[in-house]
């Protein structure tokens, strides 16, 4: 009999502790989905200064899924867990700063709001570019509003074709000063004018310099090893001129060399197939392939940090205006191509801002090359450079 009747006795003592085990827990207040042992943070933004993104930024907990907020905003994130969360405020523009850090610890209570509170201040975006009053070009830097333009390393012969550093301390172009012969070098110049430096000495043309995304390497241009006269292939060589290498041995014309994000591959246009297209080649020379295919030419890539290449296109050239060239943009793998303008003449030489955001370009819809900027997505084109000269090939401050 004892045997017998400690079954049930036992699944009822099972049963118990179970259902006590719930109410314990219940008690000391686990998240079951309504709230409980969970408070929320209360995130606020504040933007100020110049040139300011107004699409907002995403706040990011624990590297979880992002929040939207705008510039100036309040937002209450509800049922975080209780206890220590990394809140992040991200999508914020290069040329801003955010205090007291875009990354803040805040704790968490139970069943009460934690405030985190960002302070998001801009400044205007510089830009370097060349400028072409007479028969020489100067190399100047401006801010995107057309303001505070500045002449660097001026000389009486041809500068131009100019690229930032990553940690914004050079700018490197090609010139023509000092070189034995037809040709350019490649030099490097500080943004206050100071450091002016020759790093190839190379015979022919080096030039279209292309910093990489840590600095330490500059692809570029070169026909030192010309075979017929107007060829050129892409090379690296470290940040002060050392152990160039050569990457494209397709004896074409290969130049506008532009990195990827983590410094792995580097875009160029080339007219190895025919017309010129836009190419990428491993940083170790490695794997050369054709991205873009048609029977127009894309030229003067340049690869955004969020995975896309801007570029431009003759494709929409007609009889009445055979000069035509639209900035074009496209994955990083050559799909979606899109068109981003739609003006008469000349519109190219596209470069990304750092944070992909922005894009600066040059356009002949004035009447003569000046260098404009625009959304990532195309629109609001605004004209930067008003001094009567054609002013092109500009780049984005880091």
């Amino acid at each position: 009999m004892h045997h017998v009747t400690s079954r049930p006795v036992g699944r009822l003592l099972f049963t118990l502790a179970a259902l006590a085990l719930a109410v314990s827990l219940a008690a000391c207040g686990s998240d079951n989905g309504t709230g409980v042992n969970s408070g929320s943070i209360q995130v606020t933004s504040a933007t100020t200064g110049a040139d300011v993104d107004s699409s907002g930024y995403s706040v990011v907990i624990d590297n979880g899924s992002g929040h939207v907020i705008g510039i100036a905003d309040s937002l209450t994130i509800s049922s975080v867990q209780a206890g220590s969360h990394q809140v992040s405020l991200g999508s914020v523009g290069s040329n801003c700063t955010v205090s007291p850090s875009d990354t803040q610890t805040v704790t968490v209570t139970a069943g009460a709001a934690s405030p985190v509170s960002f302070q998001v201040t801009c400044a205007l975006r510089q830009i370097v570019f060349a400028s072409f009053p007479a028969d020489s070009g100067d190399i100047f830097t401006i801010a995107d509003d057309g303001t505070g333009s500045r002449g660097l390393a001026p000389s009486a012969s041809f500068d131009g074709l100019p690229s930032w550093s990553p940690n914004r301390q050079l700018i490197a172009f090609s010139s023509s000063r000092q070189h034995t012969g037809h040709g350019f070098d490649i030099w490097v110049v500080k943004p206050d004018n100071t450091g002016l430096q020759r790093i190839t000495t190379e015979p022919g043309e080096n030039g279209l310099p292309s910093w990489s995304p840590d600095g330490s390497k500059i692809a570029f241009a070169s026909t030192r090893t010309d075979t017929s006269v107007g060829h050129a292939e892409i090379w690296v060589m470290n940040a002060d001129g050392s152990n160039a290498v050569q990457l494209t041995h397709d004896d074409a014309l290969a130049n506008a060399p532009a990195w990827s994000p983590d410094g792995s591959k580097v875009a160029y246009q080339s007219n190895a197939s025919g017309t010129t297209q836009i190419w990428v080649v491993n940083a170790d020379g490695s794997s050369a392939h054709q991205l873009t295919s048609d029977q127009f030419n894309d030229a003067s890539p340049s690869w955004s940090s969020t995975g896309f290449i801007v570029f431009q296109s003759d494709r929409d050239r007609t009889a009445g205006d055979s000069s035509e060239v639209e900035v074009y943009v496209m994955k990083d793998d050559g799909t979606n191509q899109t068109r981003l303008t739609t003006s008469p003449g000349f519109d190219g030489t596209p470069a990304w801002s750092s944070d992909g955001k922005k894009i600066v370009f040059e356009s002949s819809r004035s009447g003569h090359s000046d260098v404009w900027v625009m959304n990532a997505d195309g629109t609001n084109q605004t004209r930067v450079t008003t001094n009567g000269a054609d002013n092109g090939t500009p780049k984005f401050e880091p």
